[in-house]
């Protein structure tokens, strides 16, 4: 009699999605942890039943149909997952994003005397020959030298500036940390002994820009997503300053991060029926999207065992089709888990349904 063999499973599943038009698999992603995993069979027979005597005893049965299936549960909700329970795809959308207004300090001639200043948006940057604390800058050896520890102390400073800044040779390079128009606002002057040691770009920084659509038919007490077009229905994300043309800022809130703007229930500069015309920065950046459609979704599936105890059987699939099942629970106070059922099919005449690998001790 061979060894008993008890088990308990564990292991990784892994899956490999047909290109389209093809059975040939892409290469297999691991789904991450998977809690549970089963499988299950079903046979459909045609009996047949003897009815010589008083009681019909069965004589014969033949098997007409087998079919198998299988279901797991998978906790790691990444974004291939999510494409293949959504049965869709996965993509990007790539924003430029709108201008960022910008300014320079150059120091032309020499470094800055003991006493002079810069000041950024009203912050004054104050120069010293020793001893700096606060807003003040320790005057450097060099004049690129120079440039570059103004830099990074506005970019220490950054959050209280609203500014971030790189270092070229003499010149520091002042960009506005939001995109857009607003940015233009941004004070910059300078002041020094030697007029000629600094020279700044202008009053203000320059050259953001915003993008501009009209809400149309508003109403009071909702939140519009903007930056809707067909390409990309679900709006920009992480935008900067808005306004609205003949509104004032207390009207309505933002929130940056999603693209979204709440018009106020009491908003005096605005009537149910307006169109808002409006202007706002965008960040660039990167999303990652998922776009759920009714794709069949089709490939090779592995399971590799790494049992708590008990031989470590490996089962390969070469086609099965994956189904989403049940809930996606997107709140509560339990781990997100997605489910799939799977049916286990023949692919061609020369490969069979599924493969059993006992992996033996070297």
């Amino acid at each position: 009699m061979d060894e008993m063999n008890y088990v308990v499973g564990r292991g990784r599943l892994f899956f490999g999605q047909f290109r389209t038009g093809t059975r040939t698999p892409r290469g297999q992603l691991y789904f991450g942890n998977t809690p549970a995993l089963s499988l299950s069979q079903s046979e459909d027979t045609l009996d047949h039943y003897s009815s010589e005597g008083g009681v019909r005893v069965k004589d014969a049965s033949v098997s007409l149909q087998n079919d198998s299936s299988g279901s797991f549960q998978c906790d790691n909700i990444s974004l291939p997952n999510l494409a293949l329970w959504f049965r869709g795809y996965q993509t990007t959308n790539i924003e430029a994003g709108s201008g960022y207004a910008t300014g320079t300090v150059t120091f032309s001639t020499a470094v800055p005397d003991d006493g002079d200043t810069v000041t950024i948006n009203g912050q004054e940057i104050t120069f010293v020959d020793a001893d700096p604390s606060g807003m003040e800058l320790l005057i450097a050896a060099t004049i690129a030298e120079q440039a570059t520890a103004l830099a990074n102390f506005i970019n220490d400073m950054s959050t209280a500036l609203g500014v971030t800044a790189t270092a070229n040779a003499a010149v520091t390079t002042i960009t506005a940390v939001a995109p857009g128009a607003g940015g233009n606002a941004i004070t910059l002057a300078k002041t020094a002994t030697t007029p000629a040691n600094i020279t700044v770009s202008g009053a203000t920084l320059a050259g953001g820009t915003d993008a501009t659509e009209t809400l149309t038919n508003v109403e009071r007490g909702r939140w519009y997503q903007l930056g809707v077009e067909t390409a990309l229905p679900q709006g920009v994300r992480r935008i900067g300053s808005v306004t609205i043309t003949g509104v004032d800022a207390d009207n309505f809130t933002i929130d940056a991060a999603a693209g979204r703007i709440f018009i106020h229930e009491d908003a005096t500069d605005i009537v149910d029926g307006d169109d808002l015309e409006v202007s706002y920065g965008i960040m660039a950046g990167v999303d990652d999207i998922v776009v759920g459609r009714s794709d069949t979704i089709e490939g090779e599936m592995t399971f590799i065992a790494n049992n708590a105890t008990g031989a470590n059987d490996d089962y390969f699939w070469p086609y099965v089709k994956l189904m989403p099942d049940g809930d996606f629970s997107l709140k509560g106070d339990e781990w997100m888990t997605v489910t799939f059922n799977f049916e286990i099919l023949k692919r061609d005449s020369m490969v069979e349904r599924q493969y059993i690998t006992r992996r033996r001790a070297s």
